[in-house]
């Protein structure tokens, strides 16, 4: 929303920038009206209403688009484009929204004309009758009160809010690109099974789920298949209280882990590496002694200068109070988002489970496309459980992409926003010198008349150009190191005072705005003495 309202600020300048110069040239017109009895208010009240006319042609086909446009931000907030929309809402206009365009568009009206109708009608009325219509006195005017100059130098600050924002927004989105999962996401593919529809209880769940896993091992061309319980960016995470043989908690630490129950070769299927002792195998069933691997961050926070192999962990939920001897350390891995800092993690046997839960995901390894295979899974599934309801069968790869929609999303509108901000300031900028160069044709003939070269006329128009611009950055800049640190929480890698993202929006910004000026220039410097000197 933040956004939507900067843009139309920078729409609003522009409209303005319009009616300043359309009300410099009817001077004259409002002069003589002034002089024949009109009250200054009534001249007010006519150009508000000549701008309530251009708002609403504008909030009216501002309606239109948005049917389509709206259809549009809702597939791209919906999830992957390959499955059916996941959120569905009426965008039909009603009274609110109709309410909301009116008031909008009388807000705009006042923004855009209220500034042009007061600077218009301001008026000197000898000077200005006695003038020319292309007279000094609003040029002097001009000078004086250089309005048009100070929306343009608005509207390059607010761009330049916009693109740093932007520019942060897509930094974070390759940041999280880059994140390291602490396994291969390639060919895997992952599936949900829930037992309790099959009426499966007690010691029968695990012996379903090994079951299952073995037929599933069976399947010509897997290169590996494990289980566990939360799975992997699933949405599904299990914590509970501990105490860890040998550690003393220090005056108010929270001694909590997550945990998680896994199948034999997971860590080895998936690719996480194991840094001490062995992983969870076929020979830790429920008959031996519970086995428990744990994660690096567990072994650095409880077992600092300990070998942690051997030592008990005991989890002391009131519920279910079990006890496992740790069998090996695993490296850290992400396992519900990209964003998430590595917790102390334990993993047990699922053969030898520390409390009832019939659902589990099974993480399968494919050689090639993993799609390949899902109709075997499906068969093997049905097979060994009828009544069970179909498997919906996910690649690793487009669960992470899904975890990172939000961000793709808001990068996107973002950036989307920002290139129309700086297209908005292009065309006032290059709207502002085209008509200061229109103004001064008189002026640019006599000094190329009396010896003056073009190319002194080009740098002179663009420095002017230049000026405005690298003080709507001077502006702009602080602004938006300011702003940004409103965005901190949704930055991942980098902080507000991001130099790439500020640098990159201030050259991208004089790149374009130097261009949009270059044409004004370039006209004026190919100004015909003769004809200018006539002129007017």
């Amino acid at each position: 929303m933040a956004m939507v309202g900067f843009v139309l600020l920078i729409a609003c300048a522009n409209v303005a920038n319009l009616l300043l110069a359309r009300g410099a040239a009817r001077q004259r017109e409002f002069a003589m009206r002034i002089a024949i009895g009109a009250g200054r208010g009534r001249l007010i009240r006519q150009l508000l209403t000549e701008s309530l006319l251009l708002a609403g042609s504008g909030a009216a086909a501002g309606l239109l688009l948005a049917h389509w446009a709206d259809a549009l931000l809702l597939r791209m907030v919906s999830g992957a484009s390959s499955g059916p929309p996941s959120i569905h809402l009426d965008l039909q206009p009603d009274a609110r929204v109709l309410g909301f365009t009116l008031g909008v568009t009388l807000l705009t009206t006042i923004l855009f004309g209220l500034l042009p109708s007061l600077y218009s009608t301001r008026l000197d009325l000898t000077p200005v009758l006695k003038s020319t219509p292309a007279g000094t006195p609003s040029e002097a005017l001009h000078r004086r009160f250089p309005a048009g100059k100070i929306l343009v130098v608005t509207q390059v600050a607010v761009s330049i809010i916009l693109l740093v924002s932007a520019g942060l927004f897509v930094r974070s989105l390759s940041k999280l690109g880059e994140v390291k999962l602490g396994y291969n996401s390639e060919n895997l593919i992952l599936f949900r099974v829930d037992a309790a529809p099959g009426g499966y209880k007690g010691a029968a769940i695990p012996r379903f789920q090994l079951d299952l896993l073995a037929r599933i091992s069976a399947i010509p061309g897997l290169r590996g298949a494990t289980v566990s319980k939360n799975g992997l960016f699933s949405g599904s995470e299990s914590a509970d209280p501990i105490a860890v043989e040998g550690y003393t908690p220090k005056a108010g630490e929270e001694m909590h882990s997550r945990m998680d129950h896994v199948g034999p070769g997971y860590f080895s299927t998936l690719g996480i590496p194991i840094l001490m002792g062995r992983e969870i195998e076929a020979q830790d069933t429920a008959s031996s002694v519970r086995a428990a691997v744990i994660n690096q961050t567990f072994a650095s926070r409880f077992f600092p200068n300990t070998n942690p192999i051997g030592k008990r962990v005991h989890d002391t939920y009131p519920g279910n109070p079990a006890e496992m001897v740790v069998v090996g350390v695993a490296a850290d891995a992400k396992y519900n988002n990209l964003r998430e800092k590595a917790n102390p993690r334990i993993y047990a046997p699922i053969a030898n489970p520390m409390w009832e839960n019939p659902a589990a995901v099974y993480e399968v390894r494919t050689y090639a496309d993993p799609q390949a295979a899902a109709a075997a899974l499906r068969q093997v599934v049905q097979e060994a459980a009828p009544t069970l309801p179909p498997i919906e069968i996910h690649t690793m790869s487009a669960l992470i992409d899904d975890s990172v929609q939000t961000d793709r999303f808001i990068e996107q509108l973002a950036s989307a926003f920002s290139l129309l901000a700086l297209l908005l300031a292009a065309i006032g900028l290059y709207g502002l010198m085209a008509y200061t160069v229109s103004r001064r044709t008189r002026d640019i003939g006599i000094r190329l008349a009396l010896g003056a070269a073009p190319a002194n006329i080009l740098s002179g128009v663009l420095r002017e150009t230049l000026l405005l611009v690298l003080l709507g950055v001077a502006i702009g800049e602080p602004v938006a190191l300011a702003g940004a640190r409103l965005i901190k929480s949704m930055l991942f890698g980098l902080g507000p005072l991001d130099p790439i993202s500020i640098f990159s929006a201030a050259i991208l910004m004089v790149a374009i705005a130097t261009l949009a000026g270059s044409l004004p220039a370039r006209r004026a410097s190919q100004v015909d003495p003769m004809v200018a000197l006539r002129h007017e």
